[in-house]
């Protein structure tokens, strides 16, 4: 019995120490998010989709665990849906940097896309993110073709601003070690795409001491804002 309480708060010191930061949960990629729920496939599979491999589980690569076919429909499981011939789009990035694309790119995206790109690095850095090819659906309100971008762990909050056209939208820094862009394209026109590039940063060094979330080009007409405060 002492030893198993000595285990347990062994491992929750670790646990408190790596994962918590003022009582608020940070990091939790690393912890992976790939513990998901597994659902109804095509053709009465069963699965769960893997977004951050481990050695032990999907060889290194992103993809669905198969539970294979169920003879029992009755069975009760989450519902979502699976494509496996579609374009790689979205991703979670924990490199120091990384370059990512619509999909297809150079070639134009296809309709009806929607992507997420979470980017979650180390403690205490910022994401420097640069816009490398921009080309979107021309709409001054942006409501066709966009891509969104977020200064936090989802689409929720910190919420930066919508770019679409094909202005080159300036540079943007982080205020934190986590960002979240949203790529949306509707059923009709199609275009180009982008390439964007990021670099994690040290928040002494003279790299993160420029524009930030809070600062973007007001002369971008494909340009909608958001409310934006500090993290």
């Amino acid at each position: 019995m002492i030893i198993l309480i000595y285990l347990f708060f062994l491992l929750w010191e670790e646990a408190h120490g790596w994962g918590f930061r003022n009582g608020i949960f940070h990091n939790s990629i690393w912890l992976g998010f790939h513990i998901c729920a597994a659902g109804w496939m095509a053709k009465g599979r069963v699965g769960y989709p893997i977004v951050k491999p481990g050695p032990n589980c999907g060889f290194g690569k992103t993809g669905i665990i198969d539970y294979g076919v169920r003879l029992n429909r009755s069975e009760r499981w989450d519902a979502y849906c699976y494509n496996p011939h579609a374009k790689e789009c979205g991703g979670v990035f924990t490199d120091p940097k990384q370059i990512f694309k619509t999909p297809g790119f150079p070639n134009e995206y296809d309709d009806n896309q929607i992507c997420y790109w979470h980017i979650r690095l180390k403690y205490g850095q910022r994401i420097h993110l640069s816009f490398l090819d921009f080309d979107l659906e021309d709409d001054p309100a942006c409501l066709a073709d966009y891509v969104e971008i977020y200064d936090s762990y989802d689409d929720v909050h910190g919420f930066v601003g919508r770019y679409c056209g094909d202005e080159l939208p300036e540079d943007i820094i982080s205020t934190g070690n986590v960002m979240t862009l949203k790529f949306l394209s509707d059923a009709s026109v199609t275009a180009g795409g982008f390439q964007i590039k990021y670099v994690a940063v040290d928040p002494l060094s003279k790299s993160s001491q420029g524009k930030n979330t809070s600062t973007t080009s007001p002369g971008n007409k494909n340009y909608l804002a958001g409310r934006f405060s500090h993290l």
